[in-house]
Parts: structure tokens; sequence; C-alpha cells
């Protein structure tokens, strides 16, 4: 979409910039619910991709690879259905994974800024934002198994509401162009 044609349809992403924001906001106030709805909806997923790709495998009888397709599909089904079975057992443990592997990316890029602080000249920038991806992941794993309930909904939400002020303040500028 052009900037012509967004400055005219400026009020259908004011609306979109305010469902993102509103739906953010809801799952701000529910985080158990929104980290167990998402991951329900992340095992429902999974088991439709091991079906699909049970079908694509199976459909395929001289293909090389069908084993380790059709072994993929059964992976994707057993996670999809152990996620499903019980989802916050699921979020706990996603959670806990959550937590080491910001720690361990937060340091891993820290140690790259510092290791290129010659030709980075933001190095520092990039050294405290890796340090911040360590402090959160240590945050989840502290507050473990009590993280397992509200992270991953926080990390949704906040994208949700982040979404809906983007959009709306993108809105209100195209808005302001195209002088309505």
């Amino acid at each position: 979409m052009g900037l012509e044609a967004l400055s005219e349809n400026w009020h259908r992403m004011l609306i979109l910039g305010v469902i993102f924001t509103v739906l953010g906001a809801a799952g701000l106030l529910l985080l158990p619910l929104t980290t167990i709805l998402s991951v329900t909806i992340f095992g429902a997923y999974m088991i439709v991709a091991g079906a699909s790709q049970l079908v694509h495998a199976l459909r395929n009888r001289g293909w090389r690879s069908r084993p380790l397709h059709i072994l993929l599909g059964i992976l994707y089904l057993a996670g999809g259905a152990s996620i499903l079975w019980n989802p916050v057992l699921a979020s706990l443990l996603l959670t806990l994974f959550l937590g080491f592997m910001l720690i361990a990316i937060g340091a891993i890029r820290a140690a790259v800024a510092v290791q290129n602080r010659w030709q980075l000249p933001q190095w520092k920038l990039a050294v405290l934002g890796g340090a911040m991806s360590v402090v959160l992941g240590a945050i989840i794993v502290a507050s473990w198994p009590w993280s397992g309930l509200w992270a991953v909904g926080l990390f949704v939400s906040l994208d949700l509401f982040v979404a809906g002020w983007t959009y709306t303040a993108l809105a209100l500028a195209a808005r302001r162009l195209g002088g309505k």
C-alpha cells in the first residue's frame, strides 16, 4: 500500500492499532491465560505441521529422504500432542529453555560486540543489549517455575501492544499526511 492509499484509508490502520493495543492490554492483564493459550496454539500448529509432513512423505514413495520426513512428521506430532496433553508443563519447560537461551544469546552478543569494538562505533550499545538479554534470561530462570506462567504471555502481549501503538502512530501520521 502506497502512502497515498494509506493516507486515504488511515482509519482502517487506526482500527487495527486499537484492536492490537486492546488485545495486548488484555493479555497483560491475563498473563497466565495468555501463556497457556499461546502454548496450546503452538501445540496445535505442531500437530498440523506433523500431519502435513506425514501426508507429504507417505505420498512420495520413491523419495530417498522419505524415512527421514516420516520421522520429522512423527516428531512434530509427538511434540504437538505432548504440548496439548499438558500445556502447563510445556509452558514451564519452554520458559526455562527460553531463559537459558536468552542468557547464552545475550552473552554471545556482548562478546561479539567487545571483540569487534574497533570496527563497531556503537559497540557499548550492543554490549548493553546483550547484557539486557542476559538479565532478562536470568530473571526468567531465577523465578522459574512461576515464570512459566507469565513469560510467554508477557512476550506475546507486549508484542501485540507495541504493534498496536505502532499501527496507531502510523495511522495518525497518514491522516496528517493526507490533510484529513
